[in-house]
């Protein structure tokens, strides 16, 4: 009995190391969200002090960058959604392969405490359903042989 709760541990622990790996990549996304935002805030703080020093139209400027920006965002939108999209394919497939993983090892552990599963009971019932049909041709046959005597 020790062997099985040791398996079920087993299967505790890998939830958990899942469970933390996803937390931890979610984390570090938000954290290098917040560091960009960061990075635009101190950004916009030296331009703005700069122009102040400089006593340039911030107006003019500011359409400028606003200009610039929309030929760069044009230009460069469809590499951005690409990247999106990219890093939205591979955390799709890390997350199939770790539930893959998961399902895996409970299925094992499951075997390994006799306990059937789903496949197991389909197969039961498919064999079930076989071995129904013969039962009830051969008590049609058997009635029908002794209609006929």
């Amino acid at each position: 009995m020790s062997e099985n709760t040791s398996k079920v541990e087993d299967v505790i622990i890998e939830e958990e190391v899942v469970s933390e790996t996803a937390t931890m990549f979610f984390e570090s996304a938000r954290k290098a969200m917040n560091a960009g935002l960061g990075a635009i805030d101190v950004a916009r703080e030296e331009v703005t002090t700069l122009l102040q020093k400089t006593q340039v139209d911030v107006e003019e400027i500011f359409n400028n960058l606003v200009e610039r920006g929309e030929s760069f965002g044009a230009t460069n939108r469809e590499k951005f959604d690409d990247a999106v999209s990219s890093t939205r394919n591979q955390a799709e497939e890390t997350v199939t392969g770790i539930r893959e993983t998961f399902e895996s090892r409970v299925e094992d552990v499951l075997t390994n405490l006799n306990i059937p599963t789903k496949s197991d009971i389909d197969g039961l019932n498919k064999k079930i359903a076989t071995l129904t049909k013969k039962v009830n041709a051969l008590a049609k046959e058997a009635k029908a042989s002794k209609a006929a005597k």
